[in-house]
């Protein structure tokens, strides 16, 4: 048996090992493009853009080379760094069908959360989208607003409970993590996953805080999840996993299991109770305003080649459920590490926040509008999201041959200056999200710089005269095109509802027992080990204001 098993898997090696490695020995489009020296043709630059700490390596590639840069992935297979605003506006604005999300992404996150939007390509990710699209809505976003403020305050009277000796060090990634999942359990699923009571968060918060850093520490295997595929069915491909002798593997397949368990009971308990009626709808978490009980209405209400099946429906919930919260709370500690560390500009802030509130609110509610009539704050969250994007890359895959043209030309390996690219069928394509946010060419000398009062005057011509095809504020933080963040404003509203309850009420220093280290994961997250996948971001809080 074990003999006719390994014949009948040599074809299968064979070709899967020619898909690998073949295009390393055919010349291509890309052999004149500049770029750095890979450590090895075995792992080209897979080794350093896979490890934790990649920041000198993002730092020479933006700084010493063009828009366009030539990398190696395993075994010499070329794909290309692209930063350059023509060429992002071809693959974004012009010719969006013609690029795609890699196997490795769309495979990986089926595998991850299901068969929901960011797994979806074609036909079926513009279904996916039409249906979401209503409750990112700046009008949904406006009704579900107080949901945001009112988990920013329990949060804010949590970390209070833990300041008892007029200041302490308290772990606010903790916090953040914790905060972010509750707003969008209460406003995008209509659920509550923690009261932020206590120190100590649930099971479900631990293993979704846990899946990218785990995710990321078996780099390697994932680089071969999507032939994973060709080795039979589901039922079978897992039965290998049970068997699959790496710990962390193993621990993912639990925290994949934990997460999906979870969105099945949302979504069932949601289902439930649209049969029940309107009564039992609003009596749930987020009275039917949440953004699964608009999808789930909107399904029903489609017609039959529209609606979404259970599975995607659920995987929906996934999907949701961890881009609204890892990145956004990984972005929030960031805001507040830098204001730490920034303190006259902390001080500014808060100054913003009690000038409105005293002079324009009287008293009243925050609301929607009030917090957008904030002009630093909305510079604030922009510039770090400009310096300090938590995703520094994603891929596209060309679909076709296609030719991007370039902003700036770049001089060849063999002298000549180059003004557009040609990209051939299936060479993939690493979007330089941190090298464009920070590109001297468009935002000037001091680029790399974190300077929040760049957006309180007009913005420099380059940036304006150069479109990308981005969709927040001229930044590819977000993405740009079909594949653009659906949730972008979801996550600047539930930023900018973190901060203002949280520098209104405390004041934030840096930390005297660890220094906070900057892991460059799928998701950059700090902790306070360089091995540590635990985010751990311990600050020195102390109350200025008791309520707000």
């Amino acid at each position: 048996m074990g003999v006719l098993l390994q014949v009948a898997s040599l074809p299968i090696a064979t070709w899967l090992l020619w898909k690998l490695i073949g295009s390393s020995f055919r010349g291509t489009s890309l052999d004149n493009i500049p770029g750095p020296k890979p450590a090895s043709f075995l792992l080209g630059h897979f080794d350093v853009l896979m490890s934790k700490d990649y920041w000198a390596f993002l730092q020479d590639i933006s700084r010493n080379y063009g828009g366009i840069v030539k990398l190696q992935e395993l075994f010499g297979r070329k794909f290309l760094y692209v930063a350059d605003p023509a060429a992002l506006h071809t693959m974004f604005v012009k010719e969006p069908n013609n690029f795609e999300e890699s196997s490795e992404f769309l495979i990986g996150n089926r595998l991850l959360f299901g068969p929901g939007l960011a797994s979806a390509s074609g036909e079926m990710h513009r279904k996916q989208r039409k249906l979401l699209n209503p409750a990112f809505a700046p009008a949904h976003l406006r009704e579900i607003a107080p949901v945001f403020f009112d988990v920013a305050n329990t949060m804010c009277d949590a970390i209070a409970e833990e300041v008892t000796n007029g200041q302490e060090e308290v772990n606010m990634a903790a916090w953040t993590g914790r905060g972010a999942l509750e707003i969008v359990g209460q406003s995008a699923m209509g659920y509550s996953f923690d009261q932020l009571k206590g120190s100590v968060s649930n099971e479900y918060a631990i293993a979704l805080r846990s899946l990218m850093p785990t995710v990321f520490s078996i780099a390697l295997h994932w680089f071969f999840v999507p032939w994973s595929i060709y080795l039979g069915p589901p039922k079978f491909r897992r039965w290998l996993l049970d068997f699959y002798p790496f710990p962390n593997a193993q621990k993912l397949k639990n925290i994949v299991n934990t997460v999906w368990d979870r969105s099945v009971t949302i979504v069932d308990q949601h289902k439930a109770a649209l049969l029940n009626g309107d009564e039992a709808v609003n009596e749930r978490v987020g009275g039917g305003k949440d953004i699964i009980s608009i999808l789930l209405r909107a399904n029903m209400q489609a017609s039959e080649e529209d609606r979404l099946p259970d599975e995607q429906l659920t995987a929906q919930v996934n999907t949701l459920i961890f881009a609204a919260s890892d990145t956004t709370s990984n972005g929030l500690a960031r805001v507040l590490h830098t204001l730490a560390e920034n303190q006259d500009v902390q001080e500014r802030l808060r100054k913003e926040i009690n000038d409105i509130r005293k002079e324009s609110w009287d008293g009243e509610e925050l609301t929607y509008e009030r917090l957008c009539e904030m002009p630093f704050l909305d510079a604030v969250v922009r510039e770090t999201l400009r310096v300090y994007p938590p995703v520094l890359s994603m891929d596209r895959v060309a679909l076709c041959d296609t030719v991007l043209p370039l902003s700036k030309p770049i001089t060849d390996t063999d002298g000549k200056t180059i003004t557009e690219v040609l990209v051939t069928k299936d060479t993939t394509l690493n979007i330089g999200i941190y090298t464009f946010n920070r590109s001297k060419d468009l935002w000037g000398e001091d680029a790399e710089d974190w300077k929040p009062e760049r957006w309180l005057k007009p913005l420099p011509d380059t940036i304006k005269n150069s479109p990308s095809g981005a969709v927040f504020g001229n930044l590819m933080t977000f993405a740009g095109g079909p594949r653009s963040c659906i949730g972008f404003k979801y996550a600047e509203l539930e930023i900018k509802a973190f901060l203002f309850h949280l520098v209104e009420r405390f004041k934030f220093t840096p930390a005297t027992s660890s220094k906070i280290i900057w892991n460059t994961s799928f998701v950059v997250f700090p902790s306070v080990t360089k091995d540590s996948s635990k985010a751990e971001m311990p600050l020195k809080v102390e109350i200025i204001r008791s309520t707000a």
